[in-house]
């Protein structure tokens, strides 16, 4: 069995090759993939960990800040986000899920870093053409930069997790999450500016790729540092000496990742829709507050996700092969842990809300216990619709995402229309559950139609 530490440590002259020069693999999968419960464990250790330090970014911000500060950190994530959701392509599950081995990792990582590039520049161009304030100018082009930066590692993450390795993937997450909760804390409580603590996003994103994620991936693929700017240098000159061969695979695969780029910009859209209802009717102040009580349903989500990134491989095998009852098994246990995640969470805001705010927070922060409890109902299902998502890209349901994420996109607009300026924060809320609602029965739907029609091919 091939761990995380052997893949980092050993010569490279003795180190097995996962993939030949074909793109098949060069070991076989006894040897090259660590049990699905390994991977879980780090899984969940990496995910809840980061998740926890992106939650306390807000703490930090709420306790050695103000509510404004809060507000405009947590709107420039709202813009910057759905933005470099579209960018990003999804590329990565499209990676981990190409079985045929159709392209070639050096193109999904070239597309990456196009995109990344193009979309903090359109991020800046549309802030400037708002004519916002100069710090929350900056501030925004500093968050887009960082996030940006993330998207590269995530996809060098996909070489891990195709090979199902997944403890070095989650070491990455962990040490950016507290490299960037220790600087940006740093330099908030030292200059009292969002600025310097966006500024210190970019330096934990760009520390962890270059010192962690780029090493690690090299010694994946045998690489030495010098052959890989060797093979960078090759690829360069292949892009700009044949444009008709190697711009059209990219554009072709550009074009099979855009219906799931769309779909996740329309899934960060559509959580990010309330915070805009809500600062334009109510102020930054009180978008402040809902981005802070809506964040904590990240608690469940990063359970949910690390889940998801483990069994998609398995999902997507299974599914290829035929074995629809190891591929139900695997997916009713994500169902279960969806609901459960959702339900504890619905319990703990009834019971222990106002309490959890207070001392999380500020006062004026546990003061809307009644929207904390809606928006932990809707967690429940948001994680149940998360988990059709991963089982529908793992069976290649990529287009019909499409029109379902944008109806629950359009869904979340028009209620929060009518109930924002009405009801306030708790109707932002509400739309949210009543958007997760229609997701979540979207997405069983479309994923009981896709199984069928594999059982009609294969019968």
């Amino acid at each position: 069995m091939l761990s995380d530490t052997q893949i980092v440590s050993t010569p490279a002259e003795s180190r097995p090759k996962p993939y030949g020069p074909k793109g098949k693999p060069a070991v076989s999968p006894k040897s090259a993939v660590s049990p699905i419960r390994s991977n879980l464990t780090w899984m969940v250790a990496g995910t809840v960990w980061s998740g926890f330090c992106q939650w306390a970014l807000l703490v930090v911000l709420a306790k050695f800040g103000t509510v404004d500060m809060v507000g405009t950190f947590t709107l420039g994530l709202a813009i910057t986000l759905p933005v470099l959701m579209f960018s990003c392509l999804n590329l990565r599950n499209l990676y981990v899920t190409d079985c045929s081995n159709v392209y070639r990792f050096r193109e999904y990582l070239a597309l990456r870093l196009l995109m990344a590039a193009g979309s903090v520049a359109f991020t800046v161009a549309c802030v400037l053409l708002e004519r916002q304030s100069r710090n929350l100018v900056i501030a925004i082009a500093l968050i887009s930069l960082a996030k940006a930066i993330e998207y590269i590692s995530d996809m060098l993450y996909a070489l891990l997790q195709r090979q199902e390795l997944m403890t070095a993937m989650s070491i990455s997450m962990m040490l950016r999450g507290t490299l960037s909760l220790c600087i940006l804390t740093l330099g908030v409580y030292l200059s009292g500016s969002l600025v310097w603590g966006a500024a210190g996003l970019v330096l934990a994103s760009a520390l962890t790729l270059l010192a962690f994620d780029v090493p690690v991936s090299l010694a994946l693929l045998n690489f030495r540092l010098q052959d890989a700017v060797t093979a960078c240098r090759g690829y360069l000159s292949a892009l700009s000496g044949d444009l008709n061969v190697e711009y059209g695979r990219l554009r072709s695969l550009a074009l099979a990742g855009a219906p799931l780029g769309l779909v996740l910009m329309l899934v960060s859209l559509n959580l990010n829709i309330p915070r805009y209802f809500v600062e334009r009717s109510l102020g930054i102040g009180e978008q402040g507050i809902f981005s802070s009580l809506a964040n904590l349903m990240a608690a469940g989500s990063v359970v949910i996700s690390a889940l998801g990134q483990c069994a998609t491989p398995r999902l997507a095998k299974s599914y290829a092969a035929g074995d629809m009852g190891a591929f139900g098994a695997l997916l009713w246990m994500l169902v279960t842990a969806s609901l459960v995640l959702g339900g504890a969470g619905l319990a703990v805001a009834v019971t222990f809300g106002h309490q959890a705010l207070a001392l999380v927070y500020r006062p004026e922060y546990a003061a809307r216990q009644d929207v904390f409890i809606w928006l932990m109902a809707a967690s429940g299902a948001l994680y149940l619709g998360s988990t059709m998502g991963v089982a529908m890209t793992a069976v290649r349901c990529l287009t019909p995402q499409l029109p379902l994420f944008a109806l629950a996109a359009l869904t979340t607009a028009a209620t929060c229309f009518f109930l924002v300026p009405a009801m306030g924060l708790r109707g932002a809320a509400l739309s949210i559950f009543i958007s997760a609602i229609v997701q979540c029965a979207g997405g069983a739907w479309l994923l009981r139609n896709a199984c069928r029609v594999n059982a009609r091919k294969r019968g």
